[in-house]
């Protein structure tokens, strides 16, 4: 007979394989999404990601958008497992997130919350959740929140005698004289707890809140001491410096200048009450969710904004007031009712501050077109699953049966809603075609669907999609959709780029900058579109503006390159194609064309590495590929020219001057009858390649076919009459072919 023990064991083991299985159930659409929005460039397009050297930029270099190397390394890592394949990413998402979520119940357990099970399982099928984990850069949430909560866990830990007892017992609190007082003298888990922290804050700086929070499970379980001060004061160091380090990186490489929002301390203050209510209204209630809400015009005038933040100070005063109410009596009922009102009191205060770092106080980038995301109540959302569980466990006292049919209902409406939630995120064209459904007015989905339609030839349709977001963000209220309004102008600009309608791509950029004049992409394609039309001295102009303001923009540097080498500055364009080298090493078209110019430079060894560089990069580079075994023959390498060339023809057959060098490389190794072959095939090609004839003419002299030689050199000279080495060449053949010599 199996004892108690057993049986608890494997109760828990089957709870445990039933809450992963229900998580991926709702979840499993996931696996078959792909990439969207900016996972090109938190992911598929970052060259730090590429890069050999990316851990060392992520950690030790200011170069990245932002100091997340936690976030970051796990990227790096994983291009090499998986590579350009989304699906290994979303199998990645989940299982931190379902890691998560079991961490969330081992830790409710451990500060003794009732019906930890329960939330931990709502918070894991809650559909709030599905965009940190569908959408591959929100990585940041999951690993951020997997550290959070391994900290807070391990702090808990730190707060019990010894090493603490299993996770169902109650700790029996140590008195002043039981623990050391500072925290250079605390145990392990509370160096744990702390480095768990730092980690948190490497993933994402919204972990700063992790502080007040741990003065909250403080002031949980008993009343907060002086010593408490010394214990918090390392992890408020470590919030402090982290976020200013955060904040700085945001700052840094702004490097256009660019305005979130434009809302005075009033405005940000209530709109912070408004945040509160949001998502406390999508927690509740997640129905309607979108990737891009309406953008908020918040006015301090208007009575109605006043409401939210009068609404959450009289709620945080209520529930104080009835968490501090002595109990009437003290029978049971009355003591369970203050212990749910103070349950619903630390729910709403951790709900609360969680939200501090996404209330609008500071502007993160994606406030640009919506205050609110559903992303960004991922670390609050714990509040309200953790207070649902409280509530059923004394439902669950009450009626057992209901208690566990209501659970049964909820996780089953809960897969569904996360389960539908999921498809949404099966590619950038279904996202924003779905958010339009739910926001009409998003400029930001009309505008990324243009450059979808665009880049899959329906011009038609992202003309219509640009044009609607230009009506969206013109017709706005909102003085912060004005950047928004450039960003529109930029992205039309360049479809007509693309489409060959040059003159028209000139209005678009010119338009961006004037609505702000701090753009540096719309100053490199503005040059771009001008190198174009032929006015590269004015397409310069622009890209020093470009790298003025943006001096590491590796694709300004190369197009500035461009337009030097369009105005016969050699030299010059080979610096400006290096520094794009140096600063992204991973650019294939900076690679090829610092190559070329080497090459054009006679500096043929090193214009053979970075020309290699640039076709392991991207073996599709068939005119790299074919400059490369130029360089390879200049250095005296014809067998590894040989192979380049026979690589480009077999990915572009029909490349005149490469089957006559491949002729040229074949020869100098003596292969000569197989270099007639590619000479013949360049003379079929373009019979007025003189060069070609010349050179046949020289491996059948070579041969002893000198009547077939002289034939050549004929035709060179009717190609190009002046042609004195043929005249010669000619006059040797045929005294060849009258003696019956071979020369």
């Amino acid at each position: 007979m199996a004892s108690p023990a057993t049986t608890i064991d494997r109760h828990r083991r089957l709870a445990i394989a039933l809450f992963i299985g229900l998580t991926v159930i709702a979840y499993l659409p996931t696996l078959r999404n792909g990439f969207v929005w900016d996972d090109d460039a938190s992911l598929t397009q970052n060259r730090f990601v590429k890069s050999a050297d990316g851990l060392r930029q992520f950690w030790l270099t200011t170069h990245t958008p932002d100091y997340w190397p936690v976030t970051s390394t796990t990227f790096w890592i994983e291009w090499r497992l998986w590579g350009a394949s989304a699906r290994g990413y979303h199998a990645t998402n989940l299982s931190l997130h379902i890691a998560e979520a079991l961490l969330l119940w081992a830790t409710l357990r451990r500060l003794r919350l009732p019906g930890a099970d329960v939330a931990a399982l709502l918070f894991a099928l809650h559909p709030v959740n599905v965009e940190s984990v569908a959408w591959i850069t929100q990585r940041k949430n999951l690993m951020a929140m997997l550290f959070y909560l391994a900290s807070i866990y391990c702090f808990v830990r730190a707060e019990e005698p010894g090493s603490g007892g299993p996770p169902g017992e109650t700790p029996e609190m140590r008195g002043p004289s039981g623990r050391p007082s500072l925290p250079f003298v605390e145990g392990k888990w509370y160096w744990l707890s702390l480095l768990a922290f730092t980690l948190a804050m490497l993933s994402k700086g919204s972990a700063a809140v992790l502080p007040i929070v741990l003065l909250g499970i403080i002031a949980w379980r008993r009343r907060p001491e002086a010593r408490d001060a010394f214990r918090l004061a390392p992890y408020l160091l470590v919030a402090g410096v982290l976020a200013i380090v955060d904040i700085w990186f945001q700052r840094h490489n702004l490097a256009a200048g660019e305005i979130f929002r434009n809302a005075g301390g009033l405005e940000r203050l209530l709109g912070a009450g408004a945040v509160v209510w949001f998502y406390l209204g999508k927690a509740v209630w997640p129905v309607d969710l979108s990737f891009v809400y309406p953008a908020w015009d918040i006015r301090a005038g208007n009575p109605l904004w006043w409401l939210p933040l009068l609404g959450v100070l009289g709620l945080t005063a209520l529930l104080f007031w009835k968490a501090r109410l002595r109990p009437s009596g003290c029978d049971a009922a009355n003591l369970a009712r203050r212990e749910i009102w103070r349950a619903a009191l630390f729910a709403w205060g951790y709900f609360c501050a969680a939200l501090i770092p996404v209330m609008g106080f500071t502007d993160v980038y994606f406030m640009k077109y919506a205050l609110v995301a559903d992303h960004y109540q991922h670390l609050a959302l714990i509040g309200v699953a953790a207070l649902a569980g409280v509530g059923w466990e004394q439902g669950w006292r009450r009626s057992p049966r209901l208690a566990w049919a209501a659970a049964a209902i909820a996780a089953g409406l809960l897969v569904i809603l996360t389960w539908r939630q999921c498809l949404v995120y099966r590619d950038s064209e279904i996202l924003f075609e779905t958010t339009l459904r739910e926001n009409p007015a998003s400029s930001l989905a009309h505008n990324n669907l243009g450059v979808i339609y665009a880049d899959t030839g329906r011009i038609p349709e992202a003309e219509a999609q640009f044009a609607a977001a230009l009506r969206d963000e013109s017709g706005s209220s909102s003085v912060q959709l004005r950047p928004n309004l450039a960003v529109t102008h930029y992205d039309l600009g360049s479809v007509l780029l693309k489409t060959g309608r040059k003159t028209e791509a000139v209005a678009q950029f010119e338009e961006a900058l004037r609505l702000d004049p701090r753009y540096p992409d719309a100053y490199n394609n503005l040059g771009v579109v001008l190198a174009a039309l032929g006015r590269p001295a004015d397409a310069v102009a622009h890209y020093e503006e470009a790298l003025r303001l943006k001096p590491d923009f590796a694709q300004a540097h190369d197009n500035y390159g461009n337009a030097l080498l369009q105005m016969g500055r050699l030299s010059e364009a080979a610096d400006q194609y290096a520094q794009a080298v140096d600063i992204d090493p991973e650019s294939s078209r900076a690679q090829a064309n610092l190559g070329s110019a080497l090459l054009q430079l006679g500096r043929f060894p090193e214009a053979a590495s970075h020309l290699a560089a640039a076709v392991d990069l991207d073996p599709d580079l068939t005119e790299a590929r074919a400059k490369l075994g130029d360089a390879l023959m200049e250095i005296h390498r014809p067998e590894d020219a040989i192979s380049q060339y026979e690589e480009t023809l077999r990915r572009a057959p029909d490349t005149i001057q490469v089957q006559n060098n491949l002729g040229i490389a074949l020869a100098a190794t003596g292969r000569l009858q197989d270099a007639i072959g590619h000479y013949e095939e360049a003379i079929r090609l373009d019979p007025g390649l003189a060069d070609a004839h010349y050179n046949l003419g020289n491996v059948l002299l070579r041969l002893g076919r000198a009547s077939e030689a002289a034939g050549q050199y004929e035709q060179v000279l009717r190609i190009k009459p002046d042609d004195a080495g043929a005249r010669a060449r000619l006059e040797r053949a045929r005294q060849a072919a009258a003696n019956g010599k071979t020369p």
